[in-house]
C-alpha cells in the first residue's frame, strides 16, 4: 500500500463509484419511461439507489475529492481540540497584571532546555547542573568513567588489609551532596528504610536476605521463582563500592529490573545506606571472604 498514490487510489474509488451512480440513474430514467407497470417493484429500488447515489453525488461536489488544495478556512464538523484556548508566543494574557503570557518557570523548577532561559518576563542567566546531571557521582555513582577493563567490566574498588584504599569505577561512600540534601544521616537512614520496605523488601524480605521457596524473606521469592531474589548482606555485596549498589538500582541486573523510574536519586543513595544497615545489623564484614 505504500508504493499507491492515496489521493489517486481513493479519487478512483469515488469516480468508480459515481460512474455507477450515473449508470443507476440512466437505467431508472429509461425504465421510468418506457417499462411500464411489470417494473414496479424493480423501480422501487431504483428509485433508492439513485437517492443514495444521488446523495454521495451531492457530498462529494460539496466537499471535493482528495488531495486539492485551498486556500480557503477548512470545514471542521468535529472540533476535537482543533480550537482551545491557549496562549500563543509572545501573546497577552488578561490573568497576569503585565499582561504577558510568557512566563519564567516558577522558582527552583528546571528549564526545559536546561541552558539559558530568556523571556520577556525574564531571565535565566546560567546552565542548571541538576538538569544537565553534570555531578557523574551523584547522579550515576561513577568515579571514574575510564577505569574499565579490555572486556568493558567496570574496575573494583581497591582493598588494603581490610580497608578501602582507592576507588574504581563506582564511587566508594556515598556523595556528600545526597547526605546535605537528606538533612544528614539520620533523616536519610529513615528514608532509605522507607523506600527499602516500599520497592525492595517484596523480593529481598525487610531483612534483605532474600531466598526462594520456603526460606524466602519477600513475598515474591516465596512463589517458587527459577532465580530467588539475591542476598544483599552477604560478604560479596558488602564488599561492592556504593557506587555499584547505586547502579544496580538504577538499571538493574539479572532478574531484578531497573528502578530509576520508580526511585528519584535522592532515595536511591538512601536506599543503599539503609543496606549498609542491613548489612551490619547481619554481622558481615567485607573482608571475611579473603
Amino acid at each position: 500500500m505504500y508504493m499507491i498514490d492515496t489521493n489517486r487510489f481513493m479519487n478512483w474509488v469515488l469516480g468508480l463509484t459515481l460512474a455507477a451512480g450515473a449508470f443507476v440513474f440512466f437505467v431508472t430514467l429509461v425504465l421510468a419511461m418506457f417499462g411500464g407497470k411489470r417494473t414496479g417493484r424493480v423501480m422501487s429500488y431504483l428509485y433508492m439507489l439513485s437517492g443514495i447515489f444521488g446523495v454521495f453525488a451531492v457530498a462529494v461536489v460539496v466537499m471535493g475529492l482528495r488531495g486539492r488544495k485551498s486556500d480557503g478556512r477548512p470545514w471542521h464538523v468535529f472540533l476535537d481540540m482543533k480550537y482551545q484556548p491557549k496562549y500563543t508566543s509572545q501573546g497577552q494574557s488578561k490573568f497576569f497584571a503585565d499582561g504577558r503570557s510568557n512566563r519564567l518557570p516558577p522558582t527552583n523548577t528546571i528549564p526545559f532546555d536546561g541552558g539559558d532561559y530568556t523571556a520577556d518576563a525574564g531571565y535565566h542567566d546560567s546552565p542548571n547542573p541538576i538538569f544537565l546531571k553534570a555531578d557523574a557521582r551523584y547522579f550515576f555513582g561513577v568515579a571514574n568513567a575510564d577505569m574499565k577493563d579490555k572486556d568493558g567490566v567496570p574496575a573494583k574498588p581497591k582493598w588494603d588489609a581490610g580497608k578501602l584504599n582507592g576507588e574504581g569505577y563506582f564511587v566508594n561512600h556515598i556523595p556528600a551532596e545526597a547526605i546535605t540534601q537528606a538533612g544528614g544521616w539520620e533523616p536519610l537512614l529513615k528514608r532509605g528504610q522507607q523506600q527499602f520496605n516500599v520497592h525492595c523488601a517484596v523480593c529481598h524480605g525487610a531483612s534483605g536476605r532474600g531466598g526462594g521457596g520456603d526460606v524466602a524473606y519477600g513475598i515474591v521469592g516465596a512463589k517458587g521463582l527459577s532465580v530467588p531474589p539475591s542476598n544483599v548482606v552477604t560478604p560479596e555485596v558488602q564488599a561492592q563500592a556504593d557506587g555499584q549498589l547505586f547502579n544496580t538500582i538504577t538499571y538493574g541486573v539479572r532478574n531484578m529490573p531497573a528502578y530509576a523510574a520508580q526511585v528519584k536519586v535522592q532515595d536511591r543513595w538512601a536506599i543503599v545506606a539503609y543496606v549498609r544497615v542491613l548489612q551490619y545489623a547481619a554481622g558481615n564484614t567485607a573482608n571475611e571472604k579473603k
